[in-house]
């Protein structure tokens, strides 16, 4: 078998900076999840004192990880009907373009919710058999935030499986909403894209929904939407300067202090909400079109980046797996190489078991028709007849 990590796209072209924006949402996610297990699970004595509640608080930011996903699902979704709309492009054959998201994405996701549920309910026996099989059912159909909402609001097998949910419901509105492409003058059509992300932002500081949904996070995909526009427009907001990568690097680092909780006014809390959005879209702006970060675009970054369905989906199960027997053995007295070591081991198993995964499973799926080949039974070797 010919190992290859490259993503393969439906269209054939290849934006290397989107999979070095993947690489940043899934690397600050799975250290977030990694570290926190680390820091909860860690009881060695150690010679020296470090303030892991701090870093724990640094690391809390790492959740906008999962709202960057929602932008580059903006922007990739986005960019055929973008196309179809503004530059008269090719038709968007709607039956391929579902087959396609379902070809792609779920065989991969049913894979790991069997082995899930088996590994919890049958092989550590960790969740009663009536629960898990009914958070099976929920997330095999996409519901379990709707179904449990006030219960379980998160995926029971899989925590984090929570946000594949609201990535569906973006799937399916998606074409629905990229009509807003063919709006001809070009500010009324940024314009509204703009309007309306800033209004669910408003909208989601001062009302919460009783579930989670695409309400929530609606204007993140919004970005993606205008950044999309921008793209197949060629639009510059701002000429190439020297300066790119410090201001590239300076909303790379923004977004990550960004901080909500110490404002107690809605009104507060709705301008720093804008402040992150408006960061994200710089961030991706300078990124895709002035190539401020060039190290995204390294292979090494772009081929992670490229696996990030099969780490999302799989990071937290091993952390949970095999975390226990890391933290067991003492490497260093001193916390903070201790820790270091840890995560490092941690990140090093989940690179290589999701690898292996990607390789057999999400790979052959990202191929036109390729999760036939899943299923697909091997051809018999006829014997040489003398």
């Amino acid at each position: 078998m010919k190992l290859a990590f490259k993503r393969i796209t439906s269209t054939g072209s290849f934006i290397p900076e989107i999979d070095g924006l993947r690489f940043i949402a899934i690397a600050s996610v799975v250290i977030m999840h990694a570290s926190s297990y680390i820091m909860i699970k860690d009881q060695t004595n150690y010679i020296d004192v470090f303030d892991f509640e701090l870093l724990g608080s640094i690391l809390h930011h790492a959740m906008l990880g999962v709202p960057i996903f929602f932008a580059i699902s903006g922007f990739i979704l986005g960019l055929p009907f973008a196309k179809y709309h503004i530059n008269n492009g090719k038709p968007i054959n709607l039956r391929a373009y579902f087959v396609r998201r379902l070809s792609r994405l779920e065989p991969p996701y049913i894979v790991v919710l069997t082995m899930l549920f088996f590994g919890y309910v049958i092989f550590f026996k960790t969740m009663p058999f009536d629960m898990g099989l009914k958070s099976y059912l929920s997330s095999l159909i996409y519901s379990h935030n709707i179904i449990y909402s006030g219960v379980h609001p998160f995926p029971l097998l899989n925590p984090n499986l929570w946000s594949l949910e609201i990535e569906i419901q973006f799937y399916i509105l998606a074409p629905l909403l990229a009509y807003i492409f063919s709006v001809k003058p070009v500010l009324l059509r940024r314009g509204s894209l703009i309007i309306i992300a800033l209004l669910f932002t408003m909208f989601n500081v001062y009302y919460t929904l009783p579930f989670l949904s695409i309400v929530k996070y609606f204007h993140y995909f919004l970005v993606g939407f205008l950044l999309a526009d921008l793209y197949v427009s060629k639009s510059i907001i701002f000429p190439k300067t020297r300066l790119d990568a410090l201001i590239g690097l300076f909303f790379f680092v923004f977004i990550w202090v960004f901080e909500t909780a110490g404002f107690t006014s809605n009104i507060s809390k709705s301008a720093w909400e804008v402040i992150q959005l408006v960061s994200i879209f710089f961030l991706f702006y300078y990124v895709i079109f002035h190539k401020a970060l060039k190290f995204l675009s390294y292979p090494f970054i772009t081929n992670i980046g490229g696996m990030c369905y099969s780490i999302y989906m799989l990071h937290s199960p091993i952390i949970y797996v095999f975390g226990k027997y890391i933290v067991m053995v003492t490497f260093s007295k001193y916390s903070v190489l201790n820790f270091s070591i840890y995560l490092i081991l941690l990140l090093a198993v989940i690179l290589f078991i999701s690898a292996i995964f990607f390789q057999l499973i999400e790979r052959p799926c990202m191929e036109r028709d390729g999760y036939k080949k899943l299923f697909k039974r091997p051809k018999k070797i006829k014997e040489n007849s003398f």
